[in-house]
């Protein structure tokens, strides 16, 4: 096949999996996905293939807002592999952004089908947020995962509400997510740039604004799950900009 007849055909079905997937057509993704097919995740190390990329492609699709992908330029042909960039943002139930990343993927096609993809992705990372290293490969988590670990973790705090009991861990709310300590921690630090107790007296910070003012703030702040009055008085200052006795 001449080199612009192939790159044409490389854009024609790259153009109909984008499509499919946009409109979360599981079945119509897969039907364009070589018996060999391959995604490798750069990001966390990983590659899927065979049942495992369908688990993947149906739990993406599954739990992405598909239409918060938003695709940077026109994907760049050269003869069997194609090349796009797009950002994606995961957000919670309440539409509120988690986590967001930029990737670039390349799209390599035969005999009709997609037969590979490489992504390489970035996440965006906020103030305070370490240097992620290698610590992405070795948590084994890509960046929607992490954004899903976040929304999960939300959940858990918002309906459980864990982090009324002093002795909170981390350890105890991985175990309740089924996620690791060392993901939850990573998520936390990449996506909020917060550490596992930072994000913890957040929680309890919002139940004591949250939380009736005829009893005292101190008597609100132990019944959030302060143990410590300095603690607490930190904690409401980094959270409100305020001491407690600045506003009710």
């Amino acid at each position: 096949m001449p080199p612009d007849a192939l790159s044409t055909a490389t854009l024609r079905i790259v153009d109909q999996h984008n499509a499919c997937w946009g409109r979360g057509d599981v079945a119509g993704v897969e039907a364009l996905y070589h018996p060999q097919m391959q995604f490798i995740e750069h990001f966390s190390g990983r590659c899927y293939e065979g049942e495992a990329l369908r688990r993947h492609v149906r739990a993406i699709i599954a739990r992405s807002a598909l239409d918060t992908l938003e695709y940077l330029d026109r994907p760049r042909v050269d003869g069997d592999t194609a090349f796009l960039r797009y950002r994606e943002v995961i957000r919670s139930a309440d539409g509120s952004a988690l986590l967001s990343f930029s990737a670039c993927d390349a799209v390599r096609v035969a005999d009709g089908l997609i037969v590979e993809i490489n992504e390489y992705a970035l996440v965006q990372q906020p103030v305070g947020a370490s240097k992620p290293q290698n610590a992405a490969r070795k948590i084994g988590l890509g960046p929607r995962a992490l954004g899903y670990l976040l929304n999960d973790l939300a959940l858990y705090f918002e309906r459980q509400q864990p982090y009324l009991a002093p002795g909170l861990s981390l350890p105890a709310v991985a175990e309740a997510c089924g996620y690791t300590r060392n993901q939850i921690s990573y998520a936390l630090n990449q996506g909020l740039g917060l550490s596992f107790y930072q994000y913890v007296n957040r929680a309890r910070i919002a139940h004591v604004l949250a939380s009736d003012p005829a009893a005292g703030i101190l008597e609100r702040a132990r019944a959030a799950g302060f143990r410590s009055t300095s603690t607490f008085y930190a904690a409401y200052r980094a959270v409100t900009g305020q001491a407690p006795g600045q506003r009710n």
